[in-house]
């Protein structure tokens, strides 16, 4: 039996280690080359796959029993392309909530700092101050996505002063850190009037342009919109418009319709967006890095030992 490696964060110790914890139980490791994709021969006795592996590939192999994926997002494994339920298909939830929190905390600062202005005036040798500041201190934020990453932002939102509403498919309870919890359908009231809109929705079909051009209609002038989560959840021709005519103060975008961003799109001109390439929740972060060999490593010994695994999948919700 052998279990499969491709494209994972873990450094030779962790490798060492994981190799050690197979062999002690019967299996052989194959960790794929970087850059390569292997022949569908040289895994036909895996029973394991950990990383990422072309879904028609794993098609292929006739002993495989369980897909473990370093990403919070296994969209790409619940529809026709990859979605045979024999396999148990585990993600990586829980591992990229802190650095995804840090990283939209610091696009809110920036936008509500001025500091993308700030930059471009130190470029330009401009001394000039560039308006009114905002703060998190005492603003009112709407979480839409309370998992692992809307969780740990809430709390730190929380403890730097804000009121934090949450928004989840069912409204039932309010967790720590959270001031009031809205379902998706009250998705308009829950953005009224707040001064920043955070997003860490998983990609489903229910997710798809949730944040409709009636949702950032409902939305102030003076909010601010941060993206992380799927760039299909937001109705980004709508966002375009709204922030071109000021209706919205402003976005930091990580995620969009179609990545790469087309090199015309209006977005990269407008000087109240901030945009990174997907880089928000990267796997070779340290500190993602080691949250995800501790998921695998934990469902490695649950699995030798007969013992349900974690964060498994539920095809059907996509997440």
């Amino acid at each position: 039996m052998k279990i499969a490696f491709r494209h994972v964060p873990f450094t030779g110790e962790q490798r060492g280690i994981l190799d050690r914890l197979a062999a002690d139980a019967g299996y052989e490791t194959y960790w794929c080359p970087d850059g390569t994709v292997p022949a569908a021969g040289m895994l036909e006795d895996c029973e394991i796959l950990m990383g990422y592996f072309p879904p028609d590939l794993m098609k292929s192999l006739p002993r495989l029993k369980w897909v473990q994926t370093p990403a919070a997002g296994v969209e790409r494994f619940c529809g026709d392309i990859y979605a045979n339920q024999d396999v148990v298909l585990t993600n990586g939830s829980g591992a990229f909530g802190v650095a995804i929190a840090e990283y939209m905390l610091t696009g809110l600062l920036m936008l509500m700092r001025n500091m993308p202005a700030y930059m471009d005036n130190q470029k330009a040798h401009v001394w000039k101050c560039m308006g009114t500041c905002r703060s998190i201190c005492g603003s009112v934020i709407t979480v839409v996505g309370m998992g692992d990453i809307g969780t740990k932002f809430a709390a730190r939102a929380k403890a730097l002063g804000a009121t934090v509403r949450g928004v989840r498919r069912t409204p039932d309870g309010i967790p720590e850190n959270f001031d009031a919890v809205y379902s998706t359908a009250q998705l308009k009231e829950a953005v009224a009037d707040v001064d920043a809109v955070v997003m860490c929705l998983p990609g489903t079909k229910e997710t798809t342009k949730l944040v409709s051009a009636e949702v950032i209609e409902a939305m102030s002038p003076k909010t601010l919109l941060v993206n992380c989560g799927r760039g299909y959840t937001i109705d980004q021709e709508a966002l375009t418009r709204a922030l071109r005519e000021k209706r919205i103060a402003g976005a930091a975008l990580d995620v969009f319709a179609a990545e790469p961003l087309a090199q015309d799109d209006p977005l990269w001109s407008m000087e109240n967006v901030i945009i990174t390439p997907h880089i928000s929740g990267h796997d070779d972060d340290p500190i993602n890095a080691q949250a995800i060999f501790d998921i695998f490593r934990e469902n490695l010994k649950r699995w030798f030992a007969g013992e349900k695994l974690a964060n498994i999948v539920d095809r059907k919700r996509g997440y």
